[in-house]
Parts: C-alpha cells; sequence; structure tokens
C-alpha cells in the first residue's frame, strides 16, 4: 500500500497551489534553502499529507472490522459498547498538556509519537478476548490519536496563509479520503485470509509507517512556548467544539452499530458502504473548503447543523437498510463542514496561540465526548435506540444557536 501514495501525490501536486500564491524569485530564501520543491508543494507539506493519508488508511481499515469484531466475536452489546466509547474518549483530556510537551519537542516529532503509540494500539486488538482487554486496548490506542488530531491541525494550518486556510484543511481532508478509501477497500482483500483479528495488524503498521514519514519533517523551532489557559474570547470555538463531539460521538458509536445489531450487516456489507462513503467524502472535501472560504464559517455551519436535525431523525424513523445506508454516506459527507470549526480558531487566534487553543478545543470536545456513548448506550437498551437518536438531533439544534453568535474582526469578514 506504501508504493501507491507518490502515484497518488503526484496528480495533486500539480493542483496544490494557485500561480498567484508562487513565490516571487528569491522571496523566503534568506541565503539557505531549507526546503525541496515536489510540483507546487513544499517538502514539509508533502510529508503531512503522506503521513495523514497512511492515517487515515489504517484508521479505514481498523474501523471496518471494529463493529463486527466487538459484535459478533466478543458479543458487546449497546451498554458496554458505549462504555467502551467513553473510556475511548478519556485520554482526550490528555490534550491539556501539549503545550507543555511542545515547549522543548518541535510539532512535528510529538505527532509523529502519537502515531507511533496509535499504531502499535490497533496491533494490540489482535489479542483482544474479553471486555477487560478491549477497555486497556483501545485506551492505550486512544492516547495516540487523540494527541494526533489537535496537533495535526496545527502543522497544517502552519502551512497556510490567511486567505486559504480552508482550501488546505480542503486538501487535507481530500488526501485523509484517499487513504480511508484504500484502507477501507484493504478490508476486502485482509479479512478472508487474515479474519477479523488478523486485519489489525497491517492497519497498526500503516499507522507506524506514518509516524516515520512526520518524523522526516525539518521544522528547525520548536513549539510556542504558550501556557494552557482558558481564554473567554474564544468561548464560541469552546462549546461548537464540546457539542461536535456529543454529535460525533452519536453518529460514529451508534449509527454503525445499529446496522450490524439490528439489520445484521456482514463486514462485507459494511466495508462496501464505508468504501461508498469514502468516494463521496471525497467528492465533498474539497468544495467544501471552497464554501468556507467564500461563504464564511457562521453560514456554512448553521447550514450544515439544520441538514443533520433531519438525519438523525432518519436514523430513528427510518426502517430500510439502503435508506439508512443513503442517509449514513450523507451524515459522513457533511463531516467537512466541521473543519470551519478549526478556520474559525484560525481567523481569530494568533499563530503562537493556534496549537495551545486547538488542545483546549479537543478538551471541551471531549468534556461531552467522554459521557455521551455511555448516556447513549443506556438509553438505547433502557428507552431504544430512536431516542438515541433523538437525542443527536437536540445536539444539532444547540449547535445552531452557538453557531449563530460567530462574529469574525471586520478585516476576516472582508476577506
Amino acid at each position: 500500500m506504501p508504493s501507491c501514495i507518490p502515484l497518488l501525490l503526484v496528480p495533486y501536486a500539480r493542483v496544490g497551489r494557485l500561480p498567484s500564491a508562487r513565490r516571487r524569485p528569491g522571496e523566503g530564501s534568506e541565503g539557505r534553502v531549507r526546503r525541496w520543491q515536489f510540483g507546487d508543494l513544499n517538502r514539509d507539506w508533502v510529508l503531512i499529507l503522506v503521513g495523514i493519508f497512511m492515517m487515515n488508511a489504517g484508521w479505514a481499515t481498523y474501523s471496518a472490522i471494529y463493529t463486527n469484531f466487538v459484535s459478533n466475536d466478543l458479543h458487546i452489546h449497546a451498554g458496554d459498547l458505549g462504555l467502551v466509547e467513553s473510556l475511548r474518549e478519556v485520554p482526550g483530556f490528555l490534550t491539556v498538556v501539549l503545550a507543555a510537551m511542545t515547549v522543548s519537542m518541535r510539532e512535528s516529532r510529538v505527532t509523529s509519537l502519537a502515531l507511533l503509540v496509535l499504531g502499535i494500539g490497533l496491533m494490540g486488538y489482535a489479542g483482544v478476548n474479553s471486555l477487560g482487554m478491549l477497555i486497556a486496548v483501545t485506551m492505550f490506542g486512544s492516547i495516540g490519536f487523540h494527541l494526533f488530531m489537535p496537533l495535526s491541525s496545527g502543522l497544517v494550518l502552519g502551512q497556510a496563509k490567511d486567505n486559504n486556510q480552508g482550501r488546505r484543511m480542503g486538501e487535507m481532508n481530500m488526501i485523509g479520503a484517499v487513504g480511508t478509501l484504500l484502507g477501507t477497500a484493504a478490508v476486502l482483500v485482509l479479512v478472508i485470509p487474515l479474519g477479523l483479528r488478523g486485519s489489525f495488524i497491517p492497519a497498526g503498521a500503516i499507522v507506524v509507517a506514518g509516524a516515520i514519514c512526520l518524523l522526516l519533517i525539518r521544522d528547525k523551532d520548536a513549539a510556542p512556548r504558550v501556557r494552557i489557559s482558558f481564554r473567554r474570547r474564544y468561548l464560541t470555538y469552546y462549546l461548537l467544539a464540546m457539542l461536535d463531539g456529543s454529535r460525533r460521538q452519536i453518529f460514529g458509536t451508534f449509527a454503525v452499530f445499529l446496522l450490524v445489531r439490528n439489520y445484521h450487516v456482514d463486514v462485507r456489507t459494511v466495508t462496501i458502504l464505508l468504501l461508498a462513503n469514502t468516494v463521496v467524502t471525497m467528492i465533498s472535501s474539497l468544495p467544501i473548503g471552497w464554501l468556507i472560504d467564500h461563504f464564511g464559517e457562521r453560514r456554512l455551519l448553521v447550514i450544515n447543523y439544520i441538514i443533520l436535525v433531519f438525519l438523525f431523525a432518519g436514523y430513528a424513523l427510518v426502517h430500510t437498510v439502503l435508506l439508512l445506508g443513503i442517509i449514513y454516506c450523507i451524515d459522513n459527507a457533511l463531516f467537512g463542514c466541521s473543519t470551519a470549526i478549526t478556520t474559525y480558531l484560525g481567523k481569530i487566534a494568533p499563530r503562537n496561540e493556534m496549537t495551545p487553543t486547538l488542545a483546549m478545543g479537543s478538551t471541551a470536545n471531549h468534556v461531552a465526548a467522554v459521557s455521551v456513548p455511555v448516556l447513549g448506550g443506556i438509553i438505547w437498551d433502557t428507552l431504544g435506540y430512536q431516542v438515541t437518536f433523538f437525542a443527536g438531533a437536540a445536539t444539532c439544534i444547540l449547535s445552531i444557536l452557538v453557531a449563530l453568535s460567530i462574529h469574525l474582526p471586520a478585516r476576516q469578514a472582508e476577506e
């Protein structure tokens, strides 16, 4: 699979930067050339994209087999699944220590370490045979995952200018979607000879390969020396991040589980659904980035959350597998709209506050994410799955109200 990556990036490099954004001769050279150019992409940006590609490929393989593994091999019920997913989110609170870690370490090194931990965690699923072991392996890998997410966004925004942050995030999402597509397709090849358990090994191995790519980034400066603190001017960002965490947990924990447990969808059908979903995500990633840059975060987020209210209601009221699959794909296609939360922060926060604020936003995200899955599982077992998804619709309504409070500085609004 890694051998395919250069072929994927070559045509992409040709469209990576508009002609007007190219450097003028001598600009930024200052006596030493620290980067070689790959088409219109600099060396560090290529390595970031490759690392993100590999992370998404490995994570996609894991995601395609995980629900069938816990439901069919471990016989996990909705309540236990909710407990596992809630405990999975506990390491998200570790993101508050990111500022302290990056004081003496480069962001790329910490991001590489995060992927290494995640890759080892994914391989660990091959030996899981009890609920206790499932919780332990899940929490270990989750440490790497939750350290990676805010740092990767910081690396991407560090490669962007004020007027193309949405496009850069869209490029990241598109490359991630390509990795997801190939990682998901790999399940159709891996699951027959290796089985569900054996398929976790290559999933983790490719994530480790992504860690090696990020280790090669040659950023010379350590991350900014700033203290983690709750800043009132970022309150809207924190609230959006927290509500987004709630919505993602309801969707991520229970959408596929609904298909597997209630409609007995097998792993190959789940894989095909995820492949279709990934194609839709690839198609939507760059247009969503363009919409963010041209229409603004406030308008896009409000429209996104209005649509999601109806999608969550669909999970509760629709009883046809085909229609539920379509709802699932639309839901995933809209995931890219959450990028607007990050680009909103990029427009109101200076660069030296970006990574610490992203870390605090990730922590706010997990304030809700830790409790939502276990509560959703309890509600599922006691009141029925419909109530769980109606709760997701209510979360989207709250998100609409918060998104309406987004206001950008006059200069940013004009751009």
